[in-house]
């Protein structure tokens, strides 16, 4: 974190684009950890994949293929991702409304979670027409649901409770 400086943005962005090949091309990613393969073949195909990328970020890689790890790069990705984040303050929110959101929309609510967060909020959103409408929000581990979906599920498992019974009073004409 300290070598990257003013460029641990950068080097997040393209540990996470190398780390991306696990999910989004298997097959180049099996290739560049499967066993047999030499590390000055690894090397090669890094330097390829990386060819205006920093030279820290090659460095690093390079350092998990001398020591057998290339296959941690996700991890590795991530943790340093979280130390970015860390250090700029930010907070990544994932919103899922019911509708797309418009740009203006979007910018509204960043800046509001901005100001009740005290973080530079990144907003990533999805849409999931099954909840109806409002909005479900999470970060980290925090899930705010302020979907309808989810006030007619909290209504149903509290209308599915059974109501305990109270007994007469004594003396009452029951």
């Amino acid at each position: 974190m300290d070598a990257a400086g003013a460029d641990a943005s950068r080097v997040a962005d393209e540990l996470d684009a190398v780390a991306a090949l696990h999910t989004e091309n298997a097959t180049e990613w099996d290739a560049l950890v499967a066993p047999g393969v030499p590390n000055a073949a690894r090397k090669g195909t890094l330097d390829r994949l990386l060819t205006d990328g920093h030279a820290l970020t090659r460095n690093v890689l390079k350092v998990l293929v001398d020591h057998g790890r290339l296959a941690e790069t996700p991890a590795v990705a991530e943790a340093f991702r979280d130390l970015v984040r860390e250090r700029e303050n930010q907070l990544d929110v994932h919103v899922t409304t019911a509708i797309d959101l418009d740009g203006d929309l979007k910018t509204k609510l960043e800046e509001r979670l901005s100001k009740s967060t005290g973080k530079s909020v990144r907003l990533h959103t999805s849409v999931d027409p099954n909840i109806i409408g409002g909005l479900v929000i999470q970060h980290g581990d925090t899930l705010v649901d302020t979907s309808l979906r989810g006030r007619l599920d909290s209504l149903r498992l509290s209308l599915s409770k059974p109501t305990p019974r109270t007994a007469p009073a004594a003396g009452s004409a029951e």
